[in-house]
């Protein structure tokens, strides 16, 4: 699965060679992806300037948003192109939020900001709520706080005969097609091996099996938080062994977005405004100015599905710089609040606690 559209590999091709017009010019239009790339380019300057410590040109870097977790909120990826790049302060970056701030975490993989744009990938499973992120011919997977070559984990070895077992029943139909049971096995061993390469125990299996069959008791109490865990990594593995064989894709996390056609919009001003705002940041979930940014960039996102146009966008920025008050933005646009506090429902209802 690869982790660019084909729209972005363009443009990060394009950076190499530098024929970026040409490139836009033979993609079809899509502009909410062209909305998602400015607004990611628009966060990544100031990103890119804090990691490399000097301004980053516009025409020398771009950005784009990939959820890397499917919580809904992305994390942002930039490839800053110089033909003379030594790894340090250009090449690829991801900027992933955590806690009160971003972090970039590729600085940490020898080699990882060479690595050439139409080389990266995302993995077909998840590690630690993250999907797995294939650079070059290395395979890397999240350890809680970064990435590390998937090598380097632990792994187990196990007695899975009663997980193929129940395994197999739950997917098998009373009445089975030709070739179901090939496929079925196929998909039972493909969990088994992925349950071992995460470091299932087998305390972890042999509940799981329990848990596929009948008259299963749900643990409570103390004990509900360990099985949930052991749930969603079983879950996890389950889709990604979909996602091997081509039956399914990551889907990202539900988000309530509004259905009006979007027009393509100039992001930067309010990108840059939004986050100094009073209301932002002393938001119960924001706090910092990193996550005042996560949440902007969100809030910039939406706007546009509930039909915030530029003139209303502009007039927003305004707002937020305290430029104009809540009735001279009424009284040039009465919808415009309304659809403001659509998508900041939706942005805050899905935003991650610290």
């Amino acid at each position: 699965m690869r982790l660019f559209s084909k729209l972005a590999t363009a443009f990060a091709s394009a950076l190499l060679c530098a024929c970026l017009a040409h490139a836009q010019a033979q993609q079809p239009e899509n502009i909410p992806q062209e909305n998602s790339d400015a607004i990611a380019r628009a966060m990544a300057a100031g990103l890119l300037e804090r990691q490399t410590g000097a301004a980053v040109p516009a025409d020398k870097f771009w950005a784009y948003e990939v959820d890397f977790n499917l919580d809904g909120l992305s994390e942002i990826y930039a490839y800053v192109a110089d033909p003379a790049c030594d790894g340090a302060k250009c090449g690829l970056f991801l900027f992933v939020l955590e806690g009160d701030g971003y972090r970039e975490v590729l600085g940490d993989i020898p080699g990882a900001r060479l690595t050439p744009p139409d080389r990266v990938a995302l993995g077909a499973f998840k590690r630690n709520g993250f999907i797995d992120l294939q650079l070059d011919h290395k395979l890397f997977g999240w350890a809680g706080d970064h990435y590390a070559e998937v090598s380097t984990f632990p792994a187990t070895s196990l007695d899975g005969a009663v997980f193929i077992a129940a395994c197999q029943k739950s997917k098998s139909s009373e009445q089975p097609e030709e070739g179901e049971a090939e496929r079925v096995a196929g998909e039972c061993q493909c969990q088994f091996n992925r349950l071992q390469a995460i470091g299932f125990t087998q305390a972890d299996l042999d509940q799981y099996a329990a848990s596929l069959g009948e008259n299963f008791e749900y643990p409570s109490g103390d004990k509900e938080k360990a099985w949930q865990a052991v749930s969603t990594q079983a879950s996890d593995t389950a889709t990604g062994c979909d996602v091997v064989s081509g039956k399914s894709q990551w889907q990202p996390a539900y988000f309530n977005h509004g259905d009006q056609p979007q027009q393509r919009l100039d992001f930067n001003d309010f990108v840059a405004a939004c986050p100094a705002q009073h209301f932002i940041l002393t938001n119960r979930k924001v706090g910092s100015p990193d996550r005042a940014l996560s949440l902007c960039g969100c809030l910039a996102r939406e706007m546009p599905t509930q039909g915030v146009a530029q003139e209303g966008l502009d007039l927003l920025t305004q707002y937020y710089r305290d430029e104009i008050a809540d009735a001279d933005l009424e009284a040039q646009d009465a919808n415009l609040l309304t659809a403001h506090d659509k998508a900041s429902e939706a942005c805050l209802d899905q935003f991650p606690a610290k």
